[in-house]
């Protein structure tokens, strides 16, 4: 992603905004293997909250997943400085969950909240 925001600026861009369709993703996928991470902390969530609180931080992930905690923006500013955009915003679950249409009994969300 990082790659994708220098290519834009270096061609002309003045900002860089990314609206995430879903939440920042806290587990790694166990089931389709979604993500490419052989471990969490390859997530970049999971690198932030580690750096921000160590081993304590993992206490608080449904905060950091909310973009309305203290938390929230800390992980979503911290993510934004680091990708090198100029804004950067996540879809709540509830938000997610609401885009689908489905029932959220039925989706997996496991890569959000750690709930099987």
């Amino acid at each position: 992603m990082r790659e994708t925001v220098e290519f834009l600026y270096e061609n002309g861009a003045k900002e860089v905004h990314m609206r995430s369709a879903c939440p920042p993703i806290m587990y790694g996928c166990k089931y389709l293997n979604f993500s490419r991470s052989t471990s969490e902390l390859e997530l970049i969530a999971r690198q932030v909250i580690d750096e921000s609180e160590g081993e304590e931080g993992m206490k608080y992930l449904a905060e950091y997943s909310n973009a309305n905690t203290e938390r929230g923006k800390l992980l979503r500013d911290e993510i934004c400085r680091r990708l090198k955009m100029t804004l950067l915003e996540f879809q709540s679950f509830k938000g997610t969950v609401l885009a689908v249409g489905k029932p959220e009994c039925q989706l997996c969300s496991y890569c959000w909240t750690g709930r099987e």
